[in-house]
C-alpha cells in the first residue's frame, strides 16, 4: 500500500461560459452560448473547472483530513452526457481529457502551495440542465474517483457548482487486534481497521460514499464472531458504503480458529485468535525420572503408561474458553493410525475418555474440540517438558518377561 491517502471531495467551480484560461478564480459573467446549433460555432462555449487536492502529503496527516482527491491524480476526464434530457448540441464535445501539469513545465494548469495543488481546466458548459460525468485518473488510465451528476447552467451568471467525487474501491485491507479465548469482546465489539484503496494504491478517506459499496464476509464457520457496521445488527456479511463507516467484530470468547474476513472486491484480511493450551490429567511426562530415554518417540511428551497389554486408564482434558462456563464444550478423542490394534478409546464427545491397552507398542492420540468449524488449529505445538500441550498425548504399552536359570 502506498503511503499517500486518496482524497474524496473536490470543489468544482463552473464559471458559466467564461472562456478558457489559466487562473483558478471564476471568470466574469458572459452570456451563455445558445442551446441550438448557430450558423457559426459559439465563441468559447466553455467554463473553468477548478479543483484542489493535496500534493505529496503524508499518510499520517491525510487520515485526519476529510476532503481529498487522490494525490496520484494525473488527469481529469469530463463527459457531457445530456443537455436538457437530450443529446448535447453538436458544438459541445462529448468528452474532454485534461492532463494536470505543474510548473516549471510549460503550459502548466496547476499551482502548488502549502502542500495543496490547485488546477484549472476548461469544461464545456452549455446552458440548461446538463448531465456530467467527472472522472479522475492516474497516469496509467486507472479510474480513481468519479461522479455522474446533473447541474443547471444558467445564462449570464457565474455558475458555482460543488460536487463530491466518489472514490472507486479497487482493493480492501482488513486488520484487527488479536482476540483471546475466554475473553469476549464487550459493548459494540472490536473495531476493525478497514483500508479501502483506489487503483493507484492510495487510501480512500473522507465521509463521501464510495462509487460502489462493497461487502465484507466473516468466514468463521464456528459462528463465534459476527460483523457489524456503525453499531447495526451483527451478521456474517455487512455492506460498507463509505470510508467513515465503522466496522466491528463481536466475539463470544469461545475458543476459535483465526477469523478470515473476505471482501467482494480484491483483498480482505484476518483476525488472529490466541487460544489456550489443553490441560491433560491422568498422563505423565516421558522423562528420565519415569524411566524414559531420549531416543523414545514420545520423549518429553505427556504419556499414558501401561505395564501390560491389557487393562484401562482414564485420561481427561480441560481448556479455558472451551470446557469452562459458560461454554461447557466437549472433545473428540482421535487415535492415530499407529494405535490400531494397540489401544482403543471410549466414545465421545466427552472431557474424559477410557483408554484400553490391547498390544505392546507406542502411539499418539489427540483431544480435539467437538463442533462445526472445529477443531482448533491455533494451539501452541507440543514442546518437550511442557505439562500442557495442544491436546496431544502418547500411549505407551510395555511388557517384560524374565527367565531365571
Amino acid at each position: 500500500m502506498k503511503s499517500r491517502a486518496l482524497a474524496l471531495a473536490a470543489l468544482f467551480l463552473l464559471a458559466g461560459c467564461g472562456g478558457g484560461g489559466g487562473g483558478s478564480s471564476p471568470t466574469a459573467n458572459v452570456p451563455a452560448a445558445p442551446t441550438t446549433a448557430p450558423t457559426s460555432t459559439p465563441v468559447n462555449p466553455m467554463a473553468n473547472l477548478t479543483l484542489s487536492f493535496p500534493l505529496g502529503a503524508k499518510k499520517s496527516s491525510n487520515l485526519r483530513h476529510p476532503d481529498y482527491v487522490s494525490p496520484n491524480s494525473a488527469k481529469v476526464v469530463v463527459a457531457v452526457n445530456t443537455v436538457n434530457g437530450g443529446a448535447p448540441p453538436s458544438w459541445v464535445p462529448a468528452s474532454t481529457t485534461t492532463n494536470l501539469v505543474f510548473p516549471p513545465t510549460g503550459g502548466s494548469n496547476c499551482t502548488a502551495s502549502g502542500g495543496t495543488a490547485t488546477c484549472t481546466i476548461p469544461v464545456a458548459a452549455p446552458p440548461g440542465s446538463v448531465n456530467y460525468t467527472f472522472t479522475v485518473e492516474d497516469s496509467s488510465n486507472n479510474q480513481l474517483a468519479t461522479l455522474t451528476t446533473t447541474q443547471t447552467i444558467s445564462q449570464g451568471v457565474n455558475n458555482t457548482i460543488t460536487v463530491t467525487l466518489k472514490g472507486i474501491v479497487n482493493q480492501v485491507s482488513v486488520t484487527g487486534a488479536t482476540l483471546t479465548a475466554d475473553t469476549p469482546t464487550t459493548g459494540a465489539g472490536e473495531t476493525l481497521t478497514v483500508t479501502p484503496l483506489d487503483a493507484s494504491g492510495a487510501q480512500i478517506v473522507g465521509s463521501a460514499a464510495f462509487n460502489s459499496s462493497f461487502t465484507l464476509t466473516d468466514g468463521d464457520a464456528t459462528g463465534q464472531t459476527k460483523l457489524s457496521v456503525n453499531g447495526g445488527a451483527a451478521s456474517s456479511t455487512v455492506t460498507v458504503t463509505s470510508p467513515s463507516d465503522v466496522v466491528t467484530l463481536q466475539y463470544t470468547g469461545q475458543a476459535d480458529n483465526n477469523v478470515t474476513i473476505s471482501s467482494s472486491v480484491a483483498g480482505g484480511g484476518f483476525v488472529s485468535v490466541t487460544d489456550n493450551d489443553v490441560v491433560l490429567a491422568g498422563t505423565t511426562l516421558d522423562d528420565a525420572a519415569h524411566g524414559g530415554i531420549n531416543t523414545d518417540s514420545n520423549w518429553g511428551q505427556q504419556t499414558l503408561f501401561f505395564s501390560a497389554a491389557s487393562g484401562s486408564q482414564l485420561v481427561s482434558a480441560s481448556e479455558l474458553g472451551w470446557t469452562d462456563a459458560p461454554f461447557s464444550k466437549q472433545f473428540d478423542l482421535v487415535l492415530s493410525g499407529g494405535c490400531t490394534g494397540k489401544a482403543s478409546a471410549s466414545a465421545g464427545p466427552a472431557t474424559s475418555f477410557t483408554i484400553t491397552a490391547l498390544a505392546v507398542g507406542v502411539c499418539s492420540a489427540r483431544f480435539e474440540e467437538h463442533g462445526t468449524g472445529y477443531p482448533i488449529v491455533n494451539h501452541p505445538a507440543p514442546t518437550s517438558g511442557n505439562p500442557t500441550q495442544n491436546g496431544t498425548f502418547w500411549i505407551s504399552i510395555t511388557t517384560a518377561g524374565f527367565t531365571v536359570n
